[in-house]
């Protein structure tokens, strides 16, 4: 782009010159010259910026597709049952940070169970961790089987009972070995007798039987009756939350871009704008000419339709208009 004082010292050489000429409604060479050197910045600013703009929008539309495509079953089976939103009184991130919580509980007490074996100290915590896991998944499943019930309702009941059995059988044999571990230090006096020890080692499989109990009713309110509708709804909260995060990067992308190609074009017409009064001003009768009542324009094509903002707003033009569905916040 031509300095200001160029531009000045040509727009005096060519009024001098008498160009551009007063009926001649083209611009004069050295007008179009900085129009086109303003093009070029342009169209290098949209060289810089287009790769990472495409990059995104290569990105965004299988997401699209497959929003499109969820949203009309998600469509279908919410007009089906007559549902929209799962029912769930428990957020998903809270249920897996109880979960969490109850796994951290129950590698203490197992591992004071466990290590009756004389293990090392890591296998002790690997087979204690083993069981914490084993515990809250278990809760998991059954909670899913209560909430879920099938018809007849025996065929769940049988899940939940025999997963019940061996759970509780399961912490009894381990609450067992805890006593006899505690038994042991009781006779090496590290607790006070051996009664007070099967007394706590029935506590701790209390405390098991509690978070077993608990770990079951946050599964149960953390999922719906429905596991298509849960899905469908999960799935879509996903894709959603993957495309604003591309719109997101797009929309700054793109407006840094529009920002960098305005401040050239405003540059350019302040220049021509000089250009113009100058040359109007050194001319010997002062008669402005006729191409200067004519605005320059910038016609940059930004590429596809598919990479302006309208675009990237499909998905809050598709819930409005086809499902109805609410983001998950």
């Amino acid at each position: 782009m031509y300095k200001k004082s160029q531009v000045g010292q040509n727009a005096k050489i060519d009024a001098k010159n008498n160009i551009p000429a007063v009926n001649d409604p083209s611009p004069s060479q050295f007008e179009q010259e900085m129009m086109a050197m303003a093009r070029h910045e342009a169209w290098q600013v949209t060289a810089k910026y287009g790769p990472r703009i495409e990059s995104l929008n290569g990105r965004y539309k299988p997401l699209l597709k497959d929003y499109e495509r969820i949203s009309k079953d998600y469509d279908k089976h919410s007009a089906k049952i007559q549902r929209s939103e799962p029912s769930v009184e428990l957020s998903r991130n809270k249920y897996y940070v109880l979960m969490f919580l109850f796994i951290m509980s129950e590698i203490p007490m197992n591992s004071l169970a466990f290590a009756v074996f004389g293990e090392s100290q890591l296998f002790t915590w690997v087979m204690a961790l083993g069981v914490a896991v084993a515990i809250p998944w278990i809760a998991h499943a059954m909670g899913i089987l209560l909430k879920r019930g099938s018809k007849p309702w025996w065929k769940s009941g049988l899940g939940v009972g025999a997963l019940s059995a061996l759970t509780i059988g399961g912490l009894i044999a381990i609450g067992y070995v805890r006593v006899q571990y505690l038994g042991d230090l009781a006779e090496a006096d590290a607790v006070s007798s051996s009664s007070g020890s099967k007394f706590i080692g029935a506590a701790f499989v209390g405390l098991n039987l509690v978070i077993l109990a608990a770990a079951t009713i946050s599964s149960y309110f953390a999922h719906d009756e429905d596991p298509l509708l849960e899905n469908l709804h999960r799935r879509t909260n996903k894709i959603n939350k993957a495309m604003r995060k591309i719109e997101g990067k797009h929309n700054r992308l793109y407006s840094e871009q529009q920002q960098e190609v305005n401040r050239i074009h405003q540059e350019a017409q302040e220049l021509v704008f000089y250009y113009r009064k100058i040359n109007q001003r050194e001319r010997p009768d002062h008669t402005k000419p006729e191409s200067f009542d004519k605005e320059h324009t910038m016609n940059l094509n930004f590429g596809n339709k598919e990479t302006n903002q309208e675009m990237l707003n499909a998905t809050r033009i598709l819930k409005l208009d086809e499902t109805g569905i609410k983001p998950e916040k």
